[in-house]
């Protein structure tokens, strides 16, 4: 080899090995940057005007509501839009949420439903990073704040999956966008404006002393070991013998729906979830207020609903009643679903 060609081989082979330890400071800079949104309700008190829009197939959903956050779980949710929630307003302290019907003048208290949102991208970066490479973008602007960008890419498709903005001084994740398979927008949420504070009064959160309150659905306590919750459910459960690339079982619960005994397995592949419902008694859901479609995915009648980006499958099979919840495609429910007839 002449010298030119061994000294041209040495160049390319430093750009090289410049451009893969840039790659790794710009990933670590991404998730350092995913660390420090996921903790930073934990110790970051705000008040904002939060917009979030859900784009679905049969329309979209949009509100607006004002939230008051007292650090570390301390969340008062307000709604200014849409007209029929207005005044309105959501409790959130530490496991319990307390829904505030203004206008019906009672509260509907419901345990442990913060469930998903603990096993979620903020809370198993782990599983998210195995699944997905967090991607630096340019920096921007949000509510007139300083904003660092990711995108988060699955590591199967290639896909963008969900685009964070993330506060450069606090670390608050002030903008986010959820992108369908086929790259369509599906869910934004931004903020309009924020201010970190610790001057919220403690009376933000107490609930009205003269609203009656009515228990809502009744959660476990979720345990990151699905094999014994379904060891204890009380009737011959099934679990999916298919699931999409990268998702695996992180939690299950035993609650109660309507008075029926209900197994809740929640899948993730640490940014989406799906959760699988089962009980031995009674119906999979309670269809009220929705508009079913009725499918036939192979040997099973099923039931349909798309709500923006979240897809409900119900159906029925022997003694067994099951529903499946999920930010996937309905195609791949069905895939789900077709699995647990086997």
């Amino acid at each position: 080899m002449t010298l030119r060609r061994t000294l041209t081989l040495l160049l390319v082979l430093a750009a090289g090995a410049q451009a893969q330890a840039a790659t790794a400071q710009t990933d670590a800079k991404a998730i350092a940057l995913l660390h420090a949104a996921a903790e930073a309700p934990l110790h970051v008190s705000f008040v904002a005007q939060v917009e979030l829009l859900t784009i679905g197939s049969h329309g979209s959903d949009a509100s607006v509501f004002r939230v008051d956050h007292r650090a570390p779980n301390l969340t008062r949710r307000w709604y200014l839009a849409p007209s029929n929630l207005y005044g309105d307003w959501v409790l959130s302290r530490g496991g319990s949420t307390y829904a505030v019907d203004v206008k019906r003048r009672r509260i509907v208290v419901t345990r442990n439903d913060a469930f998903g949102v603990h096993v979620g991208w903020r809370h198993n970066l782990a599983l998210l990073t195995r699944n997905y490479a967090p991607v630096m973008g340019r920096d921007a602007q949000v509510a007139g704040r300083p904003v660092h960008t990711i995108s988060l890419v699955n590591r199967y498709t290639g896909l963008t999956t969900m685009r964070l903005w993330i506060d450069a001084a606090t670390g608050l994740m002030l903008q986010r966008q959820v992108y369908a398979t086929n790259g369509s927008l599906v869910v934004q949420m931004h903020f309009d404006d924020v201010r970190p504070t610790n001057g919220i009064p403690p009376s933000t959160f107490d609930l009205p002393s003269n609203y009656a309150q009515i228990a809502g659905p009744s959660h476990g306590i979720p345990d990151d070991d699905p094999n014994r919750v379904i060891a204890r459910c009380g009737f011959q459960s099934r679990v999916p013998h298919y699931l999409p690339e990268g998702f695996t079982p992180v939690a299950a619960d035993l609650g109660n729906e309507s008075g029926v005994r209900t197994l809740h397995i929640l899948y993730s592949d640490g940014l989406r979830t799906v959760s699988l419902f089962e009980n031995a008694r009674g119906a999979a859901v309670d269809m009220s207020g929705y508009h079913p479609v009725a499918l036939t995915v192979g040997p099973l009648n099923v039931e349909s609903v798309d709500r923006g980006p979240t897809t409900l499958l119900a159906w029925s099979q022997g003694s067994l009643h099951y529903a499946l919840v999920a930010d996937l495609t309905r195609e791949d429910l069905e895939k789900i679903a077709l699995s647990l007839a086997r």
